[in-house]
């Protein structure tokens, strides 16, 4: 029996309203710099005026507060109805700047807003997608972030006033943010990890004040109540040479967002219950769709795009506390911080060579998490070809070495971003990779016990066509019959009898044999044998009995239910079987 979690709080359980504010005070100010720096980083990189970047961080902090708000609630198919803090997307910083020095603010809002949409046609195509944006795709373009970022980190060691310009005080304020990052990372228990970058900000910013890069009258004159004197910049609606030129890196970039919250959707919902659940992927669904809400909401106020930020399961695992109520105070207290020009000053008066400390930490770890992402599972030649070739194409393009001149000024710009040449190149060689692996043994029929004469004559072309043994054959029918049955017990308890289509498919993986339905929603999860006898009853012995010899037929049963779509997976290594 698994064990259990030491959950204090479930999801739904309430805490006291003083712990739920305490705990949602702590969160917030340990990623409250993160969002703040995100924006002042592209802000700063682009060469905004003040004014500019101080709107722009406000309207992320904001946009970061309604979004865990919507990460907290389920309605409709937004909100993934977890405790799920969001900050802003370090990820976009390049394209960020990149879209601010073609077309300035309106741009860069109208990239993000219109690139948030993309999360919603995600979920919709989460099934189909599966295949094609995998981990490994996900993670080639994060590498391929972190590389394009890196540049953005050296040019900031230089934007320095005129007078500290080659001297010693730059490259050691860097290493006093740097270093101490660094060492707690390292030596440091989970809860100081935490707070490392938070520290190493300080310090880097107290020698930085100690050498004269930091005035602190700004911070003085701010008031403590109110918001940027500088007003929304509006939107580009032009649809120009510039948007078109971006938009696909944005897309990109949104939809690697969408496979890590994704992730992080899987973690948070292990780390919530007492006792085990199987994973909710209608749950996940919304916290993709309220990520992409969250984002558009940025780009409509005016600032770069949000995500969720996987810190939330690691602070979980410390305080055992995923009751939602802590995320709807971490989300008021966001609200709060935006709306003390104070601490904007505050973040803003942060030297140049101390972001850039805190930035080349966070583009390492993204790339160590690329790394991760692309080892998470044996790669077969072709999804290898596709990770390799992506990320030296983004990397040849990036630099201007693949005869980037011979091409029209607009593809110019749009190969220039390794992220966009890099990733397009994998995903177009994952999707040639996987229409060379479509089943070619498939068929559509009606969801009901009368479609079992079709499936069997599939699968007796299918064993002639693998010059399988009798008794392969018959255990491979006998595990279609049980699959279908128990789709049909579980949609006409849904009250769907007769309004369905099933559609089967047959794959051959190696020594194993995978057997695919695809069919409308369904009330039960197969994938947890227990709770789904649990929740099928005791008086009900024959979908009991069903469940049974699935489980018994079966090496391996993998079930994703998804907002009007349900994947049953069931796998046979048909030469484990006697006879």
């Amino acid at each position: 029996m698994a064990e259990e979690n030491l959950v204090r709080y479930e999801p739904h359980e309430k805490p006291t309203h003083l712990l739920s504010a305490g705990l949602g005070l702590q969160v917030t100010v340990m990623v409250i710099t993160g969002i703040m720096l995100a924006p002042l980083i592209v802000g700063r990189g682009a060469g905004l005026e003040e004014g500019q970047i101080s709107w722009l961080v406000f309207a992320a902090v904001v946009a970061c507060g309604i979004s865990t708000w919507l990460q907290a609630t389920r309605i409709g198919i937004i909100g993934g109805g977890y405790l799920l803090f969001v900050g802003s997307n370090v990820a976009f910083v390049s394209v960020a700047i990149s879209a601010l020095e073609i077309g300035g603010t309106p741009l860069l809002l109208t990239l993000v807003a219109t690139a948030s949409l993309a999360c919603f046609f995600f979920t919709s195509q989460m099934g189909a997608l599966r295949k094609i944006l995998t981990p490994a795709i996900g993670g080639v373009v994060l590498m391929l972030m972190a590389l394009n970022v890196a540049p953005v980190v050296w040019s900031m060691l230089k934007k320095v006033p005129q007078e500290f310009i080659g001297s010693m005080s730059v490259p050691y304020m860097f290493l006093a943010t740097l270093t101490p990052i660094i060492l707690i990372s390292l030596y440091g228990n989970r809860t100081a990890r935490l707070w490392a970058p938070l520290i190493g900000i300080l310090i880097g910013t107290i020698y930085g004040y100690q050498v004269g890069l930091v005035d602190f009258s700004k911070v003085v004159a701010a008031d403590w109540i109110g918001i940027p004197e500088n007003h929304w910049p509006g939107l580009s609606l032009d649809f120009g040479e510039g948007f078109w030129a971006l938009i696909p890196a944005f897309v990109l970039i949104t939809f690697v967002g969408c496979i890590e919250t994704y992730g992080d959707g899987i973690a948070v919902q292990k780390h919530s219950y007492r006792k085990p659940r199987p994973i909710n992927f209608r749950s996940i669904q919304g916290a993709i769709n309220a990520d992409g809400l969250g984002s558009f909401i940025a780009g409509i106020l005016g600032s770069v795009p949000n995500t969720v930020y996987s810190m939330s399961i690691g602070v979980m695992e410390i305080t055992r506390v995923a009751a939602l109520r802590v995320g709807f105070y971490g989300g008021l207290f966001m609200i709060l911080f935006a709306l003390s020009p104070k601490l904007i000053a505050l973040i803003s008066v942060i030297p140049s060579p101390v972001a850039a400390g805190y930035i080349l930490v966070i583009i390492v770890l993204l790339f160590g998490h690329g790394l991760q992402m692309v080892n998470e599972s044996k790669l077969a030649s072709e999804a290898l070809l596709a990770v390799c070739l992506g990320f030296f194409a983004g990397t040849g393009f990036q630099g201007g070495y693949l005869f980037n001149e011979t091409f029209p000024e607009g593809m110019q710009i749009f190969l220039s971003n390794g992220t966009t040449s890099g990733g397009i190149t994998a995903v177009l060689i994952m999707w040639l990779f996987m229409l060379k692996k479509r089943a070619k043994n498939k068929i559509s029929i009606p969801l009901q016990i009368e479609s079992l004469t079709p499936i069997n004559d599939l699968i007796n072309k299918f064993s002639t066509q693998n010059k399988w043994k009798k008794s392969w054959q018959n255990k491979l029918m006998l595990i279609a019959e049980e699959g279908l049955n128990f789709l049909i017990q579980n949609q006409e308890k849904n009250k769907n009898k007769g309004k369905n289509t099933v559609h089967i498919r047959l794959y051959q993986d190696g020594d194993e044999v995978e057997l695919e339905f695809i069919s409308g929603p369904t009330g039960i999860n197969a994938e947890s044998v227990q709770v789904a006898l649990k929740d099928i009853g005791e008086d009900d012995f024959e979908s009991k009995l069903s469940l049974k010899l699935l489980y018994g037929l079966t090496n391996e049963i993998r079930h994703l239910q998804y907002h009007g779509i349900d994947y049953l997976f069931l796998k046979v290594n048909p030469k484990l079987i006697k006879g």
